[in-house]
C-alpha cells in the first residue's frame, strides 16, 4: 500500500499548449513521455493534457514540418512549448543501420526526406517522391504505366554491371519501394557514403534507403484519412504524318532506292480529299483519359502497456481503355507492447495484393502502343460497309490491327501477393544497455491467367483470312520466401558529466531465400558500429562488417567491409561563442569518411558449371568468383546561419569499384559449344561527384511563411580497367554497341561519327570509305583509322547517357490557412538516343522494315535533293545503314520540369471531432521545357510505349479524434 501511495504521489498531470514560433497553435502535435509509451495529441487549439511520472519526466514534442523538441517538465504543471518550422533539425534522431543516433553525433553522409512534403503529394508509387528532393539521388521517371515501376533510382551514380538499385530496408526488413504505401511511411533516411552504408556490408554499394513506418502513440484514439482522385493526360504522344503524306514519303523512299512506287496518284488524291480516311492509330487505341484514386486510412491509439496503428490502403489505377488497369489492397498493423519499461515488443504484420489487368496483346503494358505505332495512317481500321453483314469487319496488316487487339485479342490478368510478419523484441537491461532481436518472414506469390475467344477475320470480299483461336491458360510463377533473424546489443550513454556520448551496436544476422523452383540463397553477417561524441566537438564513427554469401564460390564467400568517419562541430568551439550568440552562425560542421562496401546482388550459382541436355558445357565454372567491392571517400560541410534561416550542405566524393561481375564473359569454345561463357570478376570503375544544397526559411509579418530551396549535384563515371589489364577492351556479348575501354563512361554510346550526308551519286562514287549500297541522302560515316573501309574499327566514344548537372528548386509558401508548393526538377546536360520510330521513318524489325510511318518532325527535317543541309537522312524503307548508332541519332536531352505544383487550404476543425481538414489541388509533370527531339527527355527514344502522363488531382486529408 505504501508503494502504491508513493507511486501515485510521483504521478502528476501536466497541461500545456504547442505553438509555432508566431504563437499559432499546432493542432495534432504529438506529445510523448521520453522512454515510455505514454503520450497524447494536441487538440485543434494546440492544447494537451498528459499524466507524467514525476518531475524528472521529459516530453518529446513533434509535428510534421516542425523540428522535434525535448522539454524537461520539472515542477511545472502548465507549460507552453514552441516548435520551429523547417530548417535542419540538429537535435533530431537519424535512423542509421540498426540503431538511432542524434543528428549532431553523425559523421557520415546521411540525408533525410521531407515527409511532410512527400505525404502531401498524391503519388501512386513511393519512387516518385525521390524526383528532385534528395541531392545525389537520381530518379529518371520514364513511365506512368499502371502496375509498373515509374523509373529506377540511383544514389551517386552507377558502378556495376548488375542490379544498380539501392538496398531498401523497411522496419529492418529488405523490401521494394514499389510495395510501400507512401501514407504508411514515417521517415526515409538515405545512406549515401561508405561509412553510413557499410553497416549493410555486401549490400550497400548502391546506397541504402532506410524506411520506418508509422506507429501508434498512447493517448486518444485517432483516425487519419488521406484520399485523392487524379486524371492523367499523355504528354509525349508522337505526331505521325497523315495518310496522304505517308503515301508520298513511301513512294519517295522507293524511288530513291530504284523501286516501283507503292501508291498511285489516284490513291493519294482520294486520301487527300478525305474519300479515304487518314487513321490516327493512337487516337483509336486511346479510348479514354486514364484515372486513378487512392484512399488510405490509419487508425491508431493505445494505453497501458501497448499502442497500435492499423493502416489500410486501396489504390486504383485505370488505363487508357476499359480493360486495362490495376488495383492494390494493402494492410499494415504495427503494435508496440511495453512491459514495465523493461521488455518492449514491436510486432508488425503487413500484406498487400496487386491485381493487374492487361490486354493479351499488351501483356507488358507497352505492346499495344508498339502495334499502333507500326500501323500506317493509310491502313483502315474496318473495311467499308459493303453489305456483307460482317460485324467488326477489321482490316489486318501483317496480321496486326490494334483496335481488334483491344476488342478481340483477349485479356491477361496478373495477381501478386506479399505477406510479412516482423517481430522485434527488446529487453532493457539498464537505461543504457539493451539487447534486441529481429525475426521477419516474407512470402511472395504471383500467378497469371489469360483467355481469348475465337474470332474469325475476313477480307474485303467476305472470304475468311485468318482466325484468332480460342486460348485459355493459367500458371503460377516462382514463389519466394525470405527469413531474416538478427540479434543486437546496443549501448548508449553520456560520459564525462554529459560532455561525451557513446553509441555502440554489435550483432549478427542470417538471411535465407527459398524459391519454389528449388533455388536457395543463404547469407550470414557479423557487424559492429561505434559512434563517439567527444565534448560535442569531435565525432568518430567506426563500422566493421563481415558477410558470407552462398552466391559465390567456396573459399571466396566471405568479405570484410570496414569504414570510419570523423566530424568536427566547429560551432561548439569556444572561439565560436560570439558568432553563435549573435545568430550569425548556428551550426558549422566538417565531415570526412572512408570505407569499403560490396555488392552481391547477382543471380545465384553463377560460379558453377552448366551442361545442356546434349552434354555440352554452356558455362565454365569459376572457383575464384566472388564479391564486387567498392572503396569510397567523402568530404562534407554543413552550415546553418542567420538565426537558422539559411542552411547549406556541400559534399564531394569518389567511389572506386573493382572486381566487377560480368556473367557473360565469352570463353574459347574448347568443348565445341558456340555459346560458352563464364561469370568473372573483371574491370574497375570510378564515380566521383559533388552535391550542393541550399535552403532559406523566413516569414513576413505574423502570417506569411516561406522557404526556398535548391540543389545541384553531378556524378561522372569512367572505366579505369575493362578487363584484367588496363589496356583491355571488353565488347559485350549481348550488346555489340556497348564497348568498354579505359577512360569511357559505363553504358557509353559507342558508334560512328558522321560527316554529313551524301549529296548525290557523284559524291557516293568519289567517297572511297563507305558502306555497301550507299545512296544520296545516306549518312556519310568518318573513316577514323584511314584504312579506306568503314567497319567496327571506325567506331568511337560518342558520350554517355547519364544525366549530369542535376538540379532542383523547391518553394513552399503559407499564409494563414493557405499553402502553396512547387517542385522544379531539371537536368543540365544529358545526351539522349533517338531510336526506333521516334527517330527513324520506319520500324526496323530486321526483316522487311516496312511497318510504321514517319513522325512529322522527321518528315519536316529529312534530307531531300532540295534540302541537303537537313537534320536527318533521307526517308527509306527496307534495310538501311542509316540505323547504325551514330552521332546523328544523339541529341540534347536536358530539361527542366515543373514536377509538382500544389495549392491547399486547411480547416482546423469541423464539428466536434474532425480536425486538420486539408483540401488541395495538384498538378504533376504538367510543364516541361526541353530541346529534346524525342518525346520524353527522361528516357531514350523507342518504338512505342505507354505514354508519359501529366497528372491532375484533387485530394483531402483529415484527422478524427
Amino acid at each position: 500500500m505504501l508503494c502504491l501511495l508513493h507511486a501515485s504521489a510521483q504521478q502528476k498531470n501536466v497541461r500545456g499548449s504547442v505553438q509555432d514560433t508566431t504563437g499559432a497553435p499546432i493542432p495534432g502535435a504529438t506529445v510523448i513521455v521520453k522512454g515510455t509509451n505514454i503520450g497524447t495529441a494536441a487538440g485543434a487549439d494546440g492544447r494537451f493534457e498528459i499524466s507524467v511520472p514525476g518531475n524528472s519526466a521529459v516530453l518529446i514534442v513533434s509535428s510534421i514540418g516542425f523540428q522535434e523538441r525535448e522539454y524537461q517538465v520539472g515542477d511545472k504543471t502548465n507549460i507552453n512549448i514552441r516548435l520551429s518550422q523547417g530548417g535542419k533539425d540538429l537535435d533530431g534522431v537519424v535512423v542509421m543501420g540498426f540503431s538511432k543516433v542524434e543528428r549532431r553525433h553523425v559523421a557520415s553522409s546521411v540525408a533525410e526526406m521531407d515527409m511532410k512534403q512527400a505525404k502531401s503529394r498524391p503519388i501512386a508509387k513511393l519512387e516518385e517522391a525521390f524526383s528532385g528532393t534528395i541531392p545525389g539521388v537520381t530518379m529518371m521517371q520514364g513511365s506512368n504505366l499502371p502496375g509498373s515501376r515509374p523509373g529506377s533510382i540511383s544514389i551517386r551514380g552507377i558502378s556495376t554491371l548488375q542490379n544498380a538499385d539501392p538496398l531498401v530496408i523497411v522496419d529492418g526488413m529488405e523490401m521494394s519501394l514499389s510495395d510501400i504505401d507512401p501514407n504508411q511511411v514515417k521517415s526515409i533516411t538515405i545512406l549515401k557514403d561508405a561509412a553510413s552504408a557499410s553497416m549493410y556490408g555486401s549490400r550497400g554499394a548502391n546506397g541504402v534507403i532506410v524506411i520506418e513506418t508509422e506507429r501508434g502513440a498512447t493517448g486518444k484514439f485517432k483516425v487519419d484519412l488521406n484520399t485523392w482522385y487524379a486524371v492523367s493526360k499523355p504528354i509525349d504522344l508522337p505526331k505521325f504524318v497523315n495518310g496522304a503524306d505517308y503515301m508520298r514519303l513511301n513512294n519517295e523512299a522507293r524511288i530513291m532506292q530504284g523501286q516501283t512506287p507503292s501508291f498511285s496518284a489516284d490513291s493519294i488524291a482520294k486520301m487527300e480529299s478525305g474519300q479515304l480516311k487518314s487513321i490516327d492509330w493512337l487516337d483509336e487505341v486511346i479510348q479514354r483519359n486514364a484515372t486513378s484514386s487512392n484512399t488510405a486510412l490509419n487508425v491508431s491509439g493505445g494505453g497501458g502497456v501497448g499502442t497500435f496503428n492499423l493502416m489500410l490502403g486501396y489504390m486504383n489505377e485505370g488505363g487508357q481503355n476499359n480493360i486495362e488497369g490495376t488495383q492494390k489492397f494493402s494492410a499494415r498493423f504495427n503494435t508496440n507492447i511495453n512491459i514495465a519499461d523493461k521488455f518492449v515488443l514491436l510486432a508488425d504484420f503487413y500484406a498487400h495484393r496487386l491485381q493487374v489487368d492487361r490486354l493479351q496483346a499488351n501483356d507488358d503494358g507497352h505492346g499495344l502502343y508498339a502495334l499502333a505505332w507500326r500501323m500506317n495512317p493509310s491502313q483502315q481500321v474496318f473495311y467499308p460497309n459493303t453489305g456483307l453483314g460482317i460485324d467488326e469487319h477489321y482490316q489486318l496488316h501483317n496480321n496486326i490491327n490494334p483496335v481488334a487487339s483491344i476488342n478481340r485479342g483477349g485479356t491477361k490478368n496478373y495477381m501478386h501477393d506479399w505477406s510479412t510478419i516482423n517481430l522485434r523484441p527488446r529487453y532493457n537491461i539498464t537505461k543504457n544497455l539493451n539487447v534486441e532481436g529481429n525475426v521477419s518472414y516474407v512470402i511472395k506469390k504471383s500467378a497469371q491467367k489469360w483467355q481469348r475467344s475465337t474470332f474469325k477475320f475476313y477480307d474485303g470480299n467476305g472470304k475468311p483470312v485468318t482466325t484468332w483461336g480460342n486460348v485459355v491458360g493459367a500458371e503460377q510463377d516462382v514463389s519466394e520466401s525470405q527469413l531474416t533473424t538478427r540479434a543486437l546489443v546496443n549501448y548508449t550513454a553520456n560520459l564525462r558529466g554529459r560532455k561525451d556520448k557513446i553509441y555502440l551496436t554489435a550483432g549478427a544476422e542470417s538471411m535465407s531465400w527459398i524459391f519454389s523452383n528449388f533455388n536457395e540463397i543463404s547469407k550470414a553477417s557479423f557487424f559492429g558500429k561505434l559512434n563517439y561524441s567527444f565534448d560535442s566537438r569531435y565525432i568518430l564513427e567506426v563500422t566493421a562488417r563481415g558477410d558470407g554469401s552462398s552466391k559465390f564460390a567456396p573459399g571466396n564467400r566471405w568479405g570484410f567491409f570496414p569504414s570510419a568517419a570523423l566530424a568536427w562541430n566547429v560551432t561548439n568551439e569556444k572561439f565560436m561563442k560570439s558568432l553563435m550568440s549573435s545568430g550569425a552562425v548556428d551550426n558549422l560542421r566538417f565531415r570526412v569518411s572512408y570505407g569499403q562496401i560490396g555488392n552481391e546482388d547477382v543471380k545465384p550459382y553463377l560460379w558453377e558449371e552448366i551442361v545442356n541436355n546434349y552434354g555440352w558445357t554452356m558455362r565454365m565454372p569459376n572457383p575464384n568468383f566472388s564479391w564486387e567491392k567498392q572503396k569510397q571517400w567523402n568530404v562534407g560541410m554543413e552550415l546553418t546561419t542567420l538565426d537558422k534561416r539559411l542552411s547549406f550542405t556541400g559534399e564531394i566524393y569518389r567511389k572506386f569499384s573493382f572486381d566487377l561481375i560480368y556473367d557473360k564473359f565469352p570463353v574459347p569454345p574448347l568443348t565445341g559449344s558456340h555459346t560458352l561463357e563464364s561469370a568473372v570478376n573483371i574491370g574497375e570503375v570510378e564515380n566521383k561527384g559533388f552535391e550542393l544544397s541550399l535552403k532559406w526559411n523566413d516569414k513576413i509579418g505574423e502570417n506569411f511563411h516561406y522557404s526556398i530551396g535548391g540543389m545541384l549535384f553531378d556524378n561522372k563515371n569512367k572505366v579505369l580497367k575493362a578487363g584484367y589489364r588496363s589496356n583491355d577492351t571488353l565488347i559485350f556479348k549481348d550488346n555489340a554497341d556497348k564497348v568498354w575501354y579505359r577512360g569511357v563512361a559505363i553504358d557509353n554510346y559507342y558508334g560512328y561519327q558522321s560527316n554529313g550526308y551524301f549529296r548525290d551519286a557523284d559524291d557516293v562514287d568519289k567517297t572511297a570509305a563507305k558502306l555497301p549500297n550507299a545512296l544520296p541522302g545516306d549518312i556519310k560515316y568518318i573513316d577514323q583509322n584511314g584504312d579506306g573501309v568503314i567497319n567496327n574499327l571506325d567506331r568511337v566514344n560518342l558520350g554517355d547517357p547519364f544525366p549530369h548537372m542535376n538540379y532542383a528548386v523547391n518553394v513552399d509558401l503559407s499564409y494563414k490557412r493557405w499553402d502553396f508548393s512547387v517542385i522544379g526538377q531539371g537536368v543540365g546536360k544529358r545526351i539522349g538516343h533517338l531510336a526506333g520510330l521516334e527517330g527513324y521513318p520506319v520500324h526496323v524489325d530486321g526483316n522487311t522494315n516496312a511497318l510504321g510511318a514517319p513522325r512529322q518532325y522527321y518528315a519536316d527535317n529529312r534530307w531531300t535533293p532540295e534540302n541537303q543541309n537537313s537534320r536527318f537522312p533521307r526517308v527509306w524503307n527496307g534495310a538501311s545503314t542509316n540505323t547504325y548508332l551514330s552521332n546523328v541519332w544523339l541529341g540534347d536531352a536536358s530539361f527542366f520540369r515543373i514536377k509538382m505544383m500544389q495549392l491547399g487550404y486547411t480547416f482546423p476543425k469541423i464539428g466536434g471531432s474532425i480536425r486538420n481538414v486539408r483540401v488541395y489541388v495538384n498538378a504533376q509533370d504538367a510543364i516541361t521545357f526541353t530541346k529534346w527531339e524525342g518525346l520524353e527527355p527522361e528516357r531514350n527514344g523507342g518504338g512505342g510505349r505507354y505514354p508519359r502522363m501529366a497528372v491532375y488531382s484533387i485530394g483531402l486529408k483529415a484527422t478524427m479524434f
